[in-house]
């Protein structure tokens, strides 16, 4: 068996112990916002559309419809998942894992023999932390697209890696943040430009259907409504919210981004730094754990990049020769 089937195993069984971990965890004790995600869905499988549906599952959360849009996520994922039923909800998001740990796989794989395995490995452990209470959460369902445009774009495929990134940011506005970034570094500003125009125009929309299911005197959480303190920024940073799982996070993070500074030359690199930067930054400023899975697996992809023989990969993404 070579590496790369190796990995894909790897990859199958981790994504296979997230899937029967979140099935085992079922709906007996939900997150707050996916207990409103869930209210949604079975809202629309009853017929309503999704802006009344969500605007209704934030007013029983709240006690008041949102003041701002920003409380309605993208529909996205929603006018996916209201296709099936609510038992098959949680047995869907496996192929999230899977897709976000072979993209890791792909990120991590020009760093060595042990590049690839370490980097599912790493990917394994952030997908069975979100897999208890925030699969059904946006960010989770965008990062597979993210991944896999971090590594189009390593491999100077900006057509397909705007594309991917784009279509990220479509389910979470969070992942807009790279396309914004990527107009700076890529080579092709117009493909960019493009994306970034499509956004606007989907985001136009999106602001447009919602504005209708707010209200000035309404309610929602505000960004940073809980104190800072040295354990919650451990649970921001971390893959769940135990010590171990603090010890694994801040690790993953410290040596993914020595990981990721040692391998500048790398394109893939030079977007991730000042993308995961900024949103490690506002994760913590707007007290939001959830946020680190939109950087802490690319981050984790790069640890085996500190420990690699070779040097960065070249712009097609393969490894260069030794040093």
């Amino acid at each position: 068996m070579n590496t790369r089937m190796a990995t894909t195993a790897l990859a199958v069984s981790l994504a296979t112990v997230a899937l029967i971990n979140g099935v085992h965890t079922g709906s007996k004790v939900l997150d707050t916002d996916e207990a409103v995600y869930q209210r949604t869905l079975l809202s629309m499988r009853a017929g309503n559309g999704y802006y009344q549906a969500m605007s209704g599952a934030l007013v029983v959360k709240e006690g008041a419809r949102p003041t701002s849009v920003r409380a309605i996520r993208p529909p996205t994922m929603f006018l996916l998942l209201r296709w099936f039923p609510q038992s098959s909800w949680r047995w869907i998001v496996g192929l999230v894992y899977l897709a976000v740990l072979l993209a890791m796989a792909r990120l991590g794989e020009p760093f060595g023999n042990s590049g690839a395995p370490i980097a599912v490995v790493l990917g394994g452990i952030w997908m069975i932390g979100a897999s208890s209470y925030l699969y059904l959460h946006a960010e989770l369902w965008g990062l597979p697209f993210f991944l896999a445009g971090l590594v189009a774009f390593r491999r100077g495929n900006e057509r397909g890696a705007a594309i991917l990134m784009g279509v990220a940011g479509v389910v979470r506005e969070l992942f807009v943040l790279a396309v914004v970034i990527a107009l700076f570094l890529g080579k092709k500003r117009r493909v960019w430009l493009v994306a970034l125009g499509s956004l606007a125009l989907l985001f136009g929309l999106h602001y447009w259907l919602a504005h209708g299911f707010l209200s000035r005197t309404g309610h929602e959480v505000s960004l940073g409504n809980e104190p800072i303190t040295f354990h919650s920024v451990l649970r921001f940073l971390s893959p769940g919210d135990k010590p171990l799982a603090f010890g694994l996070g801040v690790g993953m993070l410290a040596l993914g981004f020595a990981g990721v500074v040692r391998n500048l030359t790398d394109r893939a690199a030079r977007l991730g730094l000042p993308y995961s930067i900024i949103l490690l930054i506002a994760g913590i400023i707007a007290t939001r754990s959830y946020w680190n899975l939109t950087y802490g697996p690319a981050v984790s992809a790069f640890v085996p990049a500190l420990f690699s023989r070779g040097r960065s990969p070249l712009p097609d993404g393969t490894p260069a020769p030794p040093a």
